[in-house]
């Protein structure tokens, strides 16, 4: 495969081409690779959409929350949302096992809209797989064409009543370990629609707060594209030990829960 920067890109030039790839089975050792989700690397040599996503949503759900120290933590936080681009079900999974019952999405495809109501008693806790979950792998988001046609809406989104474009509008945001590559355009469209939406303003009607992590991903262009956009960026050191991402993660949830009781208690 040619050395193409962006992973939506990769997937498009793999589907787009694929008659030139003789057809194998996946785990083929034959065969050119790309990666999907930033992490995962598949053969391109099977390359009908559904298949590609069918075997995404297979691999992804191997491995469990607890495989993950940092899924509990971010749980225990007891947000009112959690929103993700992973596909995988790590956060369902971890309430359901405190006793939290499940409302499935009415129309998972639908990724704008659907989330599952996580419920326990007067308690409900909503999550949003905004690129699709392995749960219902026909709505997983790949390539540049889906990335496109789902912010195609978003404009009308941003003027009705419920979507995870409202939450983000609306209430006070953390964001935590996520790179925000360049092409997560349906985030960076958000950001700039809502620049935008309060260009007016002297500020936005809501906090967004991004941890940045000082390791190779820390990018200085980007910490200033975020702050252009009203985004609250909070540089978190990070010492390059072998625990250092733990470290960093420590820090970031103390910060968050923080910042929750002081909204919570209206501290000073």
């Amino acid at each position: 495969m040619p050395p193409i920067g962006s992973n939506t890109l990769k997937y498009e030039y793999v589907v787009l081409n694929k008659e030139k790839y003789e057809t194998r089975p996946f785990g083929s050792d034959i065969g050119v690779t790309f990666t999907v989700d930033g992490v995962l690397e598949l053969e391109s040599v099977n390359v009908e959409y559904d298949i590609i996503k069918k075997r995404l949503a297979e691999k992804l759900s191997w491995s469990k929350y607890s495989d993950f120290p940092y899924y509990k933590k971010l749980a225990d936080l007891q947000a009112d949302n959690y929103i993700t681009t992973n596909y995988e079900s790590y956060i369902k999974d971890y309430f359901v096992d405190k006793g939290y019952g499940v409302k499935e999405p009415i129309n998972p495809c639908l990724r704008e809209r659907a989330h599952y109501n996580l419920v326990k008693g007067n308690r409900t806790i909503r999550l949003w797989n905004i690129h699709g979950s392995i749960e219902y792998h026909e709505s997983i988001m790949l390539g540049l064409f889906e990335y496109c046609d789902y912010v195609k809406g978003f404009k009308k989104l941003l003027k009705e009543d419920y979507s995870w474009l409202n939450v983000m509008i609306n209430s006070d945001v953390f964001i935590l370990g996520f790179g925000l590559g360049y092409e997560e355009i349906d985030l960076w469209y958000f950001l700039v629609s809502r620049k935008r939406l309060f260009h007016d303003r002297k500020e936005s009607a809501n906090r967004i707060v991004y941890y940045a992590i000082e390791d190779k991903s820390y990018d200085i262009g980007k910490i200033k594209m975020l702050e252009a956009l009203d985004v609250e960026v909070v540089p978190i050191p990070f010492d390059w030990s072998e625990n250092a991402y733990q470290k960093a993660y420590d820090l970031i949830y103390d910060k968050i829960q923080k910042s929750i009781n002081k909204e919570c208690h209206g501290d000073s």
